[in-house]
């Protein structure tokens, strides 16, 4: 089995901007801002789908019975079903985001 070295987070930065130390950390700084503020949106949109679903799920994850009578959103499904498609534009921009920054 081979391992794969893998360089330091600012030295990959550095090679990938061209830059020196103060840039390089710099640039990894705007990366952590932009990946909290994405990561904070996603987890907004995810706290609004719990808000819908909790109400038939106990704490420990266990779905309760009145449950398999059905479940209506009280936004709508509309609603419901877009807030999960933001909630996968989100986690797939972060992992592109983080993927790019980590290729060199």
């Amino acid at each position: 089995m081979s391992k794969t070295f893998r360089l330091p987070e600012d030295a990959r930065l550095r090679g990938v901007l061209n830059t020196n130390d103060r840039s390089a950390q710099d640039a990894l700084k705007n990366f952590r801002y932009i990946m909290a503020s994405v990561n904070g949106d996603a987890q907004k949109v995810w706290a609004d789908l719990w808000k819908e679903l909790r109400e038939g799920v106990t704490p420990g994850g266990v779905v309760l019975p009145e449950m398999s009578r059905g479940f209506t959103p009280s936004c709508g499904w509309t609603e419901f079903l877009e807030k999960f498609w933001l909630l996968k534009h989100y986690l797939d921009y972060i992992h592109r985001f983080c993927d790019a920054s980590t290729a060199t």
